[in-house]
């Protein structure tokens, strides 16, 4: 009954993603709008980025888009509830797992240098005393973990020591630990499985490779100081501290900054849409840059990943097979990156809400420059409802016993909790209709003469009742 019942609720915004990544289908076929002025390609932006401002999907968002010679880059929305600062170009976010494509240049600027072999043994990078198991006697290899084939699990086994913090204890004794005890559960090289911990072993060993202390100096050393990106980083500065928008978990409320340590190659990168702007240009026209060689062999398919959605390194290439995408979402931020080198097109969104809502609007976003019939995404715009009569909501309601709805009214509105599961926010359709956003489901409060006894759980086609108990 619970996986049923409530299962789908803890998939958030990153099986959303992973959906929107896999149907992405790009006109290739349609010319670059060269008509198009920047002022009708900042109109373009606005009306596919303020709904989600509108709908309160994000605080805010910051963007960048490339179309051909035309460049917008651009803020919407405020950094938090009720501010006044509003994101611009220079705001600083945590992109997540868009650092698995650094970390994939890397390795193919590695390569490029004679440092590496795609076909190493990531041993081969690795302290003596710090062995990274075989599976059927095929060691795991370098572009194994920069193409999700490795064999290994998401995450390491062991437990965060701060569950708020999942990444904060890999220092260099617990990224060697997580080594010793990662075991590949698939052939390495067969089959595609996203490997959190993959990714952050390649960048270490890559950061050994190359005879640096951390993963931010080889990140400097190769790749943000050669083409300016004085703001991607994994170390924030006074000034950078002053510009990192605060982070907010999927509810929007006010959540933390996250540090991967000597993971930080898997999701420990924070940058801009002005600096991610300059890394799209290198992406796709990267001319006779010190990183043009290593760029083209980064893009390069290695994979046929599943779903139709292919590997190169650290990229996922889309159904088009030549749209370059990743999306990353850690505790407080999301950040979505898609580029088409062939037509010279790009789009970047970095928000900092822990939700996966601009996915949608930078693929359809990408779409309108193609040409193609698409509206923007309009999230369901939440009504407004009195504090008063929320009030009489709040109480326990019991499906079974030990399977409980608990239903709380805080300073942002409703939350509803689950035995077992996190609280997620509600938002209002009417004064006794619902909906997540974490989700697609929604409540309905019932009762008869002004009493609520029900609430009822819509998910899946099923109307699941929990009757009220105090």
């Amino acid at each position: 009954m619970t996986d049923g019942a409530w299962g789908n609720l803890v998939a958030m915004s990153e099986l959303r993603s992973r959906h929107f990544l896999v149907s992405l289908t790009l006109a290739v076929a349609i010319p670059a709008q060269d008509t198009q002025s920047n002022a009708e390609l900042a109109a373009t932006v606005e009306r596919f980025c303020q709904p989600l401002v509108d709908a309160e999907a994000v605080n805010g968002l910051a963007v960048f888009v490339l179309d051909g010679d035309r460049e917008y880059v651009g803020g919407f929305g405020r950094l938090a509830p009720g501010a006044e600062a509003a994101p611009d170009g220079r705001t600083i976010y945590e992109i997540g797992s868009i650092s698995k494509v650094f970390t994939g240049l890397l390795l193919a600027d590695s390569v490029e240098r004679g440092v590496v072999a795609l076909a190493d043994p990531v041993q081969k990078h690795l302290p003596a005393d710090v062995e990274l198991k075989e599976r059927g006697g095929e060691p795991i290899r370098l572009w194994h973990l920069a193409t999700h084939t490795s064999g290994l699990p998401r995450m390491p086994r062991d437990e965060a020591k701060d569950p708020d913090q999942p990444f904060a204890h890999y220092d260099v004794e617990g990224i060697h630990a997580a080594i010793r005890d990662a075991r590949a559960r698939r052939q390495p090289g067969t089959i595609y499985e996203y490997s959190n911990l993959g990714a952050g072993i390649l960048g270490y060993a890559l950061m050994r490779a190359n005879g640096c202390e951390a993963f931010d100096e080889l990140l400097q050393q190769r790749i943000t100081i050669p083409l300016g990106m004085a703001d991607t980083v994994i170390a924030l500065d006074a000034d950078q501290s002053a510009r990192f928008a605060p982070p907010h978990d999927a509810n929007g409320d006010p959540d933390h900054a996250w540090d991967l340590a000597m993971m930080a190659g898997a999701g420990g990168i924070r940058s801009t849409v002005a600096d991610l702007l300059k890394f799209a240009r290198l992406q796709i026209a990267p001319g006779d840059h010190p990183l043009a060689a290593a760029v083209r062999r980064s893009q390069q398919q290695r994979h046929e990943g599943q779903a139709g959605v292919a590997m190169a390194l650290g990229w996922h290439i889309a159904r088009d097979g030549a749209t370059l995408v990743h999306s990353g979402q850690t505790g407080g931020y999301h950040a979505y990156l898609l580029i088409s080198p062939k037509d010279r097109r790009a789009v970047g969104i970095l928000t900092n809400i822990a939700a996966g809502d601009i996915d949608v609007a930078g693929e359809r976003l990408l779409q309108k420059l193609f040409g193609m019939k698409v509206e923007p995404h309009a999230p369901e715009r939440p009504a407004t409802v009195e504090r008063d009569a929320l009030k009489r909501l709040v109480g326990r309601y019991r499906l079974l016993p030990g399977m409980e709805m608990e239903v709380t009214l805080r300073d942002r509105g409703l939350y509803a909790k689950i035995t077992n599961q996190p609280a997620w926010r509600l938002y209002a359709r009417s004064e006794t209709e619902f909906f997540y956003r974490v989700v697609e489901a929604s409540v309905t409060f019932e009762g008869a003469e002004g009493k609520v006894d029900k609430v009822v759980l819509h998910q899946n086609g099923r109307d699941i009742p929990y009757k009220r108990v105090e």
